[in-house]
């Protein structure tokens, strides 16, 4: 095996979702070990950990895992989990269908990679990588999202025919009487980058303290939000700034995607405070979105029925999108008076996140050679340096820009790179 007669090597990438991976991972079930929650019900009427985190979900009939829904598995006919997280496994992860098991067990989807030519490294594997055929792989960067969710006592309070927190667990991960629903965060993780934050107020040896729960930003993070979700439920006030100032002092110091930074916050009520603030509640969240917008996060806000500060709602969605606060064109701001109203504001926002024109690429190319690759697009070659063409943004990565990212951005798939060996550096990863 080796180099073409060209000396280029090629890929294809179907991008359809813009993700991928080759790894085939497996596992077997274990029993709980001491300590891990219990996969049916005790003797009595309190519920187990697993009935806590998934309700009428554990327990219910199945004949394999695929029967159960997401977080469980089948365990002698009924729908079980072992683990809820990580810390119910005494030395080993728990996996996505809640067994405890050794070592990652993060399934990643192949179905959407094709790779021409499809050729192996028959170096050994000690050795550095070498510019062979088939090895130049790319994927499109996601998108950060930072869900910031209100958890506040009032989210117990109606919307429609279930509490206000329940409905809004059915639209970031789904209902969790329906396996099929994944919510949110489930139909878009292919695409985008989830970290989750419930925010409400505790006690502390001060009086009122800030109080989170948070599931850090990830990759595939839906099972991870969506068991966090299920265990936690509403109580306290609404230190809403405190809890924008905290997670955007995360989201501006890590970058796990080098994608754009979103925050979506979600509350239902006039905002509180739990530490000495110069100005009213209302006034210091707006100081902290703009805050956010300068570090490049941007901020999108819904309103949970129309219990919140209308005006003061639509001004944190102008400051959110760099608008002044009291823009003559408003940015746009949600209001839900329903759970399908609220699940259409979600959606609209995670659905108006542009697709990604950076590439990252499984090597490095040198700014001074990047004009011998090509790039072509839907079968057009594209230009380099041109302003409707490509550009290396940096050594591992390709930009499209002008018309080029709006075909990218408006769902085109068809998108080939290739550099000559000569000038690409294979990284492993």
């Amino acid at each position: 095996m080796g180099k073409t007669s060209s000396g280029r090597f090629v890929a294809t990438l179907a991008l359809m979702g813009w993700v991928g991976g080759l790894a085939v991972i497996g596992c077997e079930a274990s029993p709980p070990s001491e300590g891990q929650p219990s996969p049916v019900a005790d003797a009595g009427n309190a519920p187990t950990p697993c009935e806590e985190a998934f309700g009428e979900a554990c327990g219910a009939a199945c004949s394999d895992d695929t029967g159960c829904a997401a977080g469980l598995h089948c365990a002698a006919g009924i729908c079980a989990a072992d683990c809820i997280v990580a810390s119910d496994c005494a030395s080993s992860e728990c996996s996505p269908q809640g067994r405890c098991v050794e070592g990652d067990t993060t399934p990643i989807d192949d179905s959407n990679i094709k790779v021409t030519p499809v050729e192996t490294d028959p170096t050994d594997t000690d050795d550095p990588p070498e510019c062979i055929e088939g090895q130049v792989e790319f994927v499109a960067v996601m998108p950060q999202v930072w869900l910031l969710l209100d958890m506040s006592g009032s989210m117990s309070e109606l919307l429609d025919v279930s509490s206000r927190w329940d409905a809004l667990g059915a639209v970031v991960v789904g209902d969790p009487a329906n396996p099929t629903d994944r919510g949110v965060v489930g139909d878009f993780e292919d695409r985008v980058a989830f970290g989750a934050v419930f925010y409400t107020s505790g006690s502390g040896p001060a009086g009122c303290a800030l109080d989170l729960e948070s599931i850090a930003l990830a990759t595939n993070s839906y099972t991870a939000i969506r068991q966090r979700y299920n265990k936690v439920g509403p109580s306290g006030g609404t230190p809403t700034a405190d809890a924008v100032a905290a997670t955007v002092a995360v989201a501006a110091t890590s970058d796990l995607t080098g994608g754009q930074k979103i925050l979506v916050l979600a509350t239902d009520g006039v905002p509180g405070d739990c530490s000495y603030r110069p100005g009213t509640p209302t006034l210091e969240v707006e100081k902290e979105v703009g805050k956010a917008f300068d570090k490049g996060i941007q901020t999108f806000a819904v309103s949970i029925a129309t219990d919140t500060d209308a005006s003061h709602m639509q001004r944190v969605a102008n400051i959110g999108v760099g608008l002044p606060a009291d823009a003559a064109t408003p940015a746009p701001y949600y209001t839900a008076e329903s759970q399908e109203a609220l699940k259409l504001a979600f959606s609209t926002i995670i659905e108006d996140v542009p697709r990604s024109c950076v590439f990252s690429l499984n090597g490095k190319v040198e700014e001074e050679n990047a004009g011998e690759g090509t790039v072509t697009l839907a079968g057009v070659e594209l230009v380099y340096g041109d302003a409707n063409g490509w550009i290396l943004k940096q050594a591992d990565e390709v930009e499209l820009v002008g018309t080029a990212c709006e075909q990218i951005q408006a769902g085109e798939e068809d998108l080939d790179i290739t550099f000559p060996c000569e000038v690409f550096t294979p990284v492993p990863r």
